[in-house]
């Protein structure tokens, strides 16, 4: 962790910290650490993980792929001959058709 905290992976170092906190709760799980052991130990690795500061960031989108031509983000429609009529591919309540 500490190797890929200084390369500046702080992302990998925290991977690392949560591959350590699973093994931890596991060797916890299988009796392998002495109860008077456990709180602190389990605390300890949690207290490393939460304090490895990984950031992801979303990818990022142009401005005009989220807007269009009016400036806001909805499909206008404007001129639509059936706009206000439902559009679907029921019988709808028309009765049968034949």
């Amino acid at each position: 962790m500490a190797a890929k905290l200084d390369a500046g992976d702080p992302c990998g170092a925290l991977a690392d910290a949560e591959s350590l906190r699973q093994d931890t709760l596991a060797a916890v799980d299988a009796g392998r650490v002495p109860p008077r052991y456990r709180k602190e130990l389990t605390a300890a690795v949690r207290s490393l993980a939460a304090s490895i500061p990984c950031q992801i960031t979303p990818p990022t989108t142009p401005d005009s792929a989220e807007e269009d031509d009016d400036g806001d983000d909805k499909d206008d429609d404007e001129g639509d001959e059936d706009e206000g009529k439902k559009k679907g591919k029921g019988k709808g309540k028309g009765g049968k058709r034949r």
